[in-house]
């Protein structure tokens, strides 16, 4: 009995010892982020939220990472840099993540660009997802012939998602010498219903795409395998193309409405 009180005391007494040696080989480090619910981690060990800001990073650590959180996020590209600390440093690090803009528009195809004091930088046609590293001042500008010209605010989120819908542009009204009468024209509803078809059949697909990025997104946050990504990438932009032709069927629709 006192033989195992005696080894009991000197396991305890060996934790002891080991612990606070434990805590000397971690480096303090102070991480900045625009994301502070990314996750923060040393090369596999999860360390916690960044807006704790405060970390004990264990000495030896070869990469710090920060993961974007949640659903929908999985565009973003972690953060990860390399880690040189030493034993006793204090270490500040400033890791902002890109800002992300995906701007759509019914219908789709306008022009997107960037307003740089005047100056329009093209950046793709809706849908279109780009990043910047600072948030523009001015904003975008979406044009489309036949389409006011829209401007659009930046959003100063990580993540920033836009959906217009175009407004045409109204011709002037005639003079009643200019009207001539002319027969009725066949409404041709048929270009209806398969503009409402083609609508539904898109959107469905959109949201198939969509629920298949979001497992393969669950798959990536728990292995972190990089091959995942260019699948997730990929259903995303079948998705995001099945929306964008959703939105030009409703857009058909939305024309023959106000031409009637």
């Amino acid at each position: 009995m006192k033989m195992t009180s005696r080894v009991s005391l000197g396991v305890l007494l060996l934790v002891l010892i080991t612990l606070p040696v434990q805590a000397q080989e971690s480096v303090v480090t102070l991480v900045q982020t625009n994301l502070p619910g990314a996750t923060v981690y040393a090369d596999s060990l999860l360390l916690g939220t960044a807006e704790t800001g405060r970390f004990l990073v264990p000495v030896g650590t070869r990469h710090l990472r920060l993961l974007p959180p949640g659903h929908g996020l999985w565009s973003i590209e972690p953060l990860e840099v390399a880690f040189t600390a030493q034993l006793g440093d204090t270490l500040e690090l400033d890791l902002p993540f890109p800002y992300h803009y995906k701007i759509e528009s019914i219908p789709f195809g306008a022009s997107v660009s960037v307003d740089s004091d005047g100056e329009k930088l093209l950046v793709g046609k809706t849908p279109v997802q780009f990043t910047l590293e600072e948030v523009p001042d001015n904003g975008f500008v979406v044009e489309r012939p036949g389409y006011l010209i829209e401007h659009v605010e930046a959003g100063e989120e990580v993540w920033n998602r836009t959906v217009l819908t175009l407004r045409p542009v109204v011709p002037e009204t005639t003079t009643a010498t200019e009207v001539e009468w002319e027969p009725p024209h066949k409404r041709h509803r048929w270009i209806d219903y398969t503009a409402a078809v083609v609508a539904l059949g898109a959107g469905a697909l959109a949201v198939h795409y969509k629920f298949q990025a979001d497992r393969l997104d669950d798959r990536y946050r728990e292995t972190t395998d990089p091959t995942l990504r260019s699948e997730i990438r990929a259903l995303d932009t079948r998705s995001t193309i099945a929306l964008g032709v959703m939105q030009g069927g409703i857009g058909v629709l939305a024309i023959r409405f106000v031409l009637r």
